[in-house]
Protein backbone atom coordinates (compact mmCIF):
# COMPACT_ATOMS: atom_id res chain seq x y z
CA UNK A 1 0.00 0.00 0.00
CA UNK A 2 1.30 3.33 -0.77
CA UNK A 3 0.19 6.60 0.73
CA UNK A 4 1.57 10.41 0.19
CA UNK A 5 1.41 13.79 1.15
CA UNK A 6 0.14 16.36 -0.17
CA UNK A 7 2.44 19.56 -0.51
CA UNK A 8 0.37 22.10 -0.20
CA UNK A 9 -1.28 20.54 3.28
CA UNK A 10 1.55 18.82 4.91
CA UNK A 11 1.35 18.17 8.34
CA UNK A 12 3.72 20.27 9.85
CA UNK A 13 2.16 23.15 8.00
CA UNK A 14 -1.51 21.44 9.15
CA UNK A 15 0.03 21.82 12.65
CA UNK A 16 1.13 25.24 12.59
CA UNK A 17 -1.95 26.95 11.03
CA UNK A 18 -4.15 25.06 13.91
CA UNK A 19 -1.72 26.01 16.61
CA UNK A 20 -1.70 29.58 14.83
CA UNK A 21 -5.77 29.61 14.63
CA UNK A 22 -6.23 28.50 18.51
CA UNK A 23 -4.13 31.19 19.74
CA UNK A 24 -0.94 29.30 20.64
CA UNK A 25 1.04 30.90 18.02
CA UNK A 26 1.34 34.24 20.77
CA UNK A 27 3.55 31.76 23.26
CA UNK A 28 6.84 32.81 23.70
CA UNK A 29 9.29 31.58 21.47
CA UNK A 30 10.84 29.36 24.00
CA UNK A 31 7.76 27.50 24.22
CA UNK A 32 7.18 27.11 20.45
CA UNK A 33 9.08 27.12 17.84
CA UNK A 34 7.76 25.99 14.72
CA UNK A 35 9.10 27.36 11.80
CA UNK A 36 7.77 29.57 9.31
CA UNK A 37 5.54 28.06 6.09
CA UNK A 38 7.68 27.93 3.02
CA UNK A 39 6.52 29.44 -0.13
CA UNK A 40 8.60 27.73 -2.36
CA UNK A 41 10.12 23.88 -2.65
CA UNK A 42 13.40 23.98 -0.23
CA UNK A 43 14.87 22.27 3.20
CA UNK A 44 11.79 23.55 4.94
CA UNK A 45 9.06 21.16 2.99
CA UNK A 46 11.50 18.08 3.33
CA UNK A 47 11.72 15.30 6.36
CA UNK A 48 14.58 15.06 8.89
CA UNK A 49 14.38 13.60 12.35
CA UNK A 50 16.14 14.91 15.61
CA UNK A 51 17.83 12.30 18.23
CA UNK A 52 16.84 13.30 22.27
CA UNK A 53 19.62 13.45 24.26
CA UNK A 54 18.64 13.36 27.85
CA UNK A 55 22.65 12.41 29.13
CA UNK A 56 23.38 9.20 30.98
CA UNK A 57 21.86 5.96 29.50
CA UNK A 58 21.23 7.49 26.10
CA UNK A 59 23.28 6.53 22.80
CA UNK A 60 23.60 8.49 19.39
CA UNK A 61 23.40 6.30 16.00
CA UNK A 62 22.60 8.68 13.62
CA UNK A 63 23.46 6.53 10.97
CA UNK A 64 20.75 4.41 11.73
CA UNK A 65 18.42 7.68 10.81
CA UNK A 66 20.18 8.69 7.81
CA UNK A 67 19.70 4.81 6.56
CA UNK A 68 15.64 5.33 7.58
CA UNK A 69 15.56 8.57 5.99
CA UNK A 70 17.46 7.58 2.81
CA UNK A 71 15.12 4.09 2.81
CA UNK A 72 11.97 6.03 3.10
CA UNK A 73 12.74 8.52 0.01
CA UNK A 74 13.46 5.26 -2.05
CA UNK A 75 10.51 3.77 -1.19
CA UNK A 76 7.57 6.69 -0.69
CA UNK A 77 6.96 9.97 -1.93
CA UNK A 78 8.14 11.21 1.24
CA UNK A 79 11.10 13.98 0.12
CA UNK A 80 13.80 13.82 2.90
CA UNK A 81 17.05 15.86 4.22
CA UNK A 82 19.73 13.68 5.49
CA UNK A 83 20.13 15.02 9.04
CA UNK A 84 19.65 13.98 12.40
CA UNK A 85 20.81 16.08 14.89
CA UNK A 86 21.09 15.93 18.63
CA UNK A 87 18.66 17.96 20.94
CA UNK A 88 17.91 18.34 24.54
CA UNK A 89 14.00 17.80 25.68
CA UNK A 90 14.27 21.21 26.18
CA UNK A 91 15.59 22.95 23.51
CA UNK A 92 13.02 25.34 21.59
CA UNK A 93 14.15 23.94 18.34
CA UNK A 94 12.30 20.58 18.79
CA UNK A 95 9.39 21.89 17.33
CA UNK A 96 11.20 22.17 14.05
CA UNK A 97 11.02 18.66 13.79
CA UNK A 98 8.26 16.20 13.94
CA UNK A 99 10.20 13.18 14.41
CA UNK A 100 12.05 12.64 17.63
CA UNK A 101 13.90 9.54 18.60
CA UNK A 102 15.42 8.33 21.77
CA UNK A 103 17.75 5.52 21.65
CA UNK A 104 19.59 3.95 24.88
CA UNK A 105 20.59 1.06 26.65
CA UNK A 106 21.06 2.37 30.41
CA UNK A 107 19.14 4.03 32.90
CA UNK A 108 18.06 8.11 31.94
CA UNK A 109 19.04 11.08 34.00
CA UNK A 110 16.05 12.44 35.75
CA UNK A 111 14.57 15.40 33.64
CA UNK A 112 14.17 18.42 35.59
CA UNK A 113 9.86 19.17 35.13
CA UNK A 114 10.28 22.42 32.56
CA UNK A 115 11.88 19.48 29.95
CA UNK A 116 9.18 17.15 31.09
CA UNK A 117 6.62 19.77 30.29
CA UNK A 118 8.28 21.20 26.83
CA UNK A 119 8.66 17.18 25.89
CA UNK A 120 4.90 16.51 26.61
CA UNK A 121 3.72 19.65 24.80
CA UNK A 122 5.95 18.74 21.79
CA UNK A 123 3.79 15.46 21.80
CA UNK A 124 0.10 17.32 22.04
CA UNK A 125 0.80 19.63 19.58
CA UNK A 126 1.36 17.03 16.75
CA UNK A 127 5.13 16.18 17.63
CA UNK A 128 5.98 12.24 16.98
CA UNK A 129 8.43 10.16 19.75
CA UNK A 130 10.15 6.47 19.18
CA UNK A 131 12.03 5.37 21.83
CA UNK A 132 14.63 2.34 21.01
CA UNK A 133 15.58 -0.16 23.95
CA UNK A 134 19.13 -1.39 22.45
CA UNK A 135 19.81 -3.59 25.99
CA UNK A 136 18.54 -6.83 24.92
CA UNK A 137 17.24 -7.32 28.34
CA UNK A 138 14.17 -7.70 29.17
CA UNK A 139 14.32 -5.86 32.71
CA UNK A 140 16.84 -3.43 31.75
CA UNK A 141 17.32 0.15 33.93
CA UNK A 142 16.94 1.89 29.96
CA UNK A 143 12.78 0.35 29.82
CA UNK A 144 12.48 1.45 33.69
CA UNK A 145 13.63 4.84 32.66
CA UNK A 146 11.38 5.13 29.91
CA UNK A 147 7.96 3.90 31.76
CA UNK A 148 8.76 6.52 34.77
CA UNK A 149 9.72 9.04 31.66
CA UNK A 150 6.32 8.27 29.95
CA UNK A 151 4.24 8.64 33.78
CA UNK A 152 5.32 11.44 34.59
CA UNK A 153 4.78 13.04 30.78
CA UNK A 154 0.90 11.13 30.89
CA UNK A 155 0.50 10.33 34.10
CA UNK A 156 -3.05 9.01 33.39
CA UNK A 157 -2.09 7.64 29.71
CA UNK A 158 0.40 4.37 30.89
CA UNK A 159 2.61 2.38 27.88
CA UNK A 160 0.30 -0.32 26.75
CA UNK A 161 0.92 -2.94 23.61
CA UNK A 162 -0.48 -1.38 20.22
CA UNK A 163 -3.30 -3.58 18.96
CA UNK A 164 -1.97 -6.00 16.05
CA UNK A 165 -5.26 -3.81 13.85
CA UNK A 166 -2.72 -0.61 15.05
CA UNK A 167 -2.38 1.21 11.76
CA UNK A 168 1.28 1.41 12.21
CA UNK A 169 1.69 -1.89 11.44
CA UNK A 170 -0.27 -1.28 7.78
CA UNK A 171 1.08 2.49 7.31
CA UNK A 172 2.56 1.75 4.44
CA UNK A 173 3.75 -2.28 4.58
CA UNK A 174 1.99 -5.06 5.99
CA UNK A 175 4.01 -5.51 9.48
CA UNK A 176 3.47 -9.11 10.90
CA UNK A 177 5.90 -8.89 13.89
CA UNK A 178 8.12 -5.72 14.44
CA UNK A 179 11.65 -6.62 14.84
CA UNK A 180 15.06 -4.87 15.09
CA UNK A 181 18.70 -6.45 15.86
CA UNK A 182 16.50 -8.52 18.31
CA UNK A 183 13.64 -10.52 17.74
CA UNK A 184 12.69 -10.46 21.84
CA UNK A 185 9.14 -8.42 21.91
CA UNK A 186 6.81 -9.69 19.60
CA UNK A 187 4.85 -6.56 20.00
CA UNK A 188 5.25 -2.49 20.34
CA UNK A 189 4.23 -0.50 23.70
CA UNK A 190 2.28 3.24 22.78
CA UNK A 191 0.76 5.88 24.19
CA UNK A 192 -2.56 6.68 22.99
CA UNK A 193 -4.07 10.60 22.99
CA UNK A 194 -7.24 10.05 21.63
CA UNK A 195 -6.93 8.92 17.82
CA UNK A 196 -3.61 9.16 17.55
CA UNK A 197 -0.18 7.52 19.28
CA UNK A 198 2.26 9.91 19.78
CA UNK A 199 4.61 7.51 21.51
CA UNK A 200 5.85 4.23 20.34
CA UNK A 201 8.47 2.36 21.86
CA UNK A 202 10.65 -0.95 20.57
CA UNK A 203 12.39 -2.72 22.96
CA UNK A 204 14.09 -5.04 19.71
CA UNK A 205 16.55 -2.34 19.42
CA UNK A 206 15.16 -1.23 15.57
CA UNK A 207 18.05 1.33 15.95
CA UNK A 208 21.13 -1.54 15.57
CA UNK A 209 19.44 -3.50 12.51
CA UNK A 210 19.77 -0.03 10.85
CA UNK A 211 23.42 1.08 11.60
CA UNK A 212 26.50 1.01 9.41
CA UNK A 213 29.71 1.42 10.27
CA UNK A 214 32.58 4.26 9.49
CA UNK A 215 32.87 1.65 5.90
CA UNK A 216 29.25 2.00 4.92
CA UNK A 217 28.76 -1.91 6.47
CA UNK A 218 26.03 -2.84 8.87
CA UNK A 219 27.08 -2.51 11.99
CA UNK A 220 25.71 -5.02 14.06
CA UNK A 221 24.40 -8.80 13.28
CA UNK A 222 20.64 -9.41 13.35
CA UNK A 223 19.25 -12.28 15.09
CA UNK A 224 17.88 -14.47 14.56
CA UNK A 225 16.76 -14.15 11.39
CA UNK A 226 19.55 -12.73 9.85
CA UNK A 227 20.11 -10.66 6.95
CA UNK A 228 15.59 -11.08 6.03
CA UNK A 229 14.74 -10.26 9.77
CA UNK A 230 17.08 -6.81 9.09
CA UNK A 231 15.31 -5.97 5.67
CA UNK A 232 11.72 -6.40 8.01
CA UNK A 233 13.18 -3.91 10.39
CA UNK A 234 13.92 -1.51 7.41
CA UNK A 235 10.13 -1.88 6.44
CA UNK A 236 9.26 -1.07 10.47
CA UNK A 237 11.08 1.64 10.21
CA UNK A 238 9.18 3.00 7.16
CA UNK A 239 5.77 2.40 8.86
CA UNK A 240 7.22 4.58 11.63
CA UNK A 241 8.04 7.26 9.66
CA UNK A 242 4.46 7.11 7.52
CA UNK A 243 2.65 6.62 10.54
CA UNK A 244 4.05 9.67 12.12
CA UNK A 245 3.49 11.88 9.26
CA UNK A 246 -0.04 10.35 8.34
CA UNK A 247 -1.44 9.46 11.84
CA UNK A 248 -3.93 12.12 12.44
CA UNK A 249 -3.53 13.91 9.10
CA UNK A 250 -7.34 13.42 8.28
CA UNK A 251 -8.42 14.42 11.51
CA UNK A 252 -6.35 17.77 11.08
CA UNK A 253 -7.18 18.38 7.53
CA UNK A 254 -10.84 17.97 8.95
CA UNK A 255 -10.46 20.67 11.78
CA UNK A 256 -8.51 23.02 9.83
CA UNK A 257 -10.99 23.24 7.12
CA UNK A 258 -13.68 24.21 9.64
CA UNK A 259 -11.37 27.22 11.13
CA UNK A 260 -11.31 28.05 7.14
CA UNK A 261 -14.80 28.02 6.40
CA UNK A 262 -15.38 30.00 9.83
CA UNK A 263 -12.65 32.63 8.83
CA UNK A 264 -10.20 31.82 11.48
CA UNK A 265 -7.74 31.18 8.99
CA UNK A 266 -6.94 32.33 5.47
CA UNK A 267 -6.45 29.81 3.07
Amino acid sequence: MSRSLPMSWSRRRLLLRALQAAGLAALPSSMLAWPRVARALGDATKLDLVELQLGAGCISRPSAWLRLLYEVEQTTSVVTLARAPSLGPDDPALFDHPLAVLVGHDALSDLDDLAVAQLGRYLQYGGFLFIDDTSGVEDSAFDSSVRQLCARLFPTRPLAPLPSDHSLYRAFFLIQQPVGRLAMMPWLEGIDLGEVTPVIYCRNDLSGALARGADGRNAFPVVPGGELQRREAVKLGINLVLYALTSNYKHDLTHVRQLVDDGRIEE
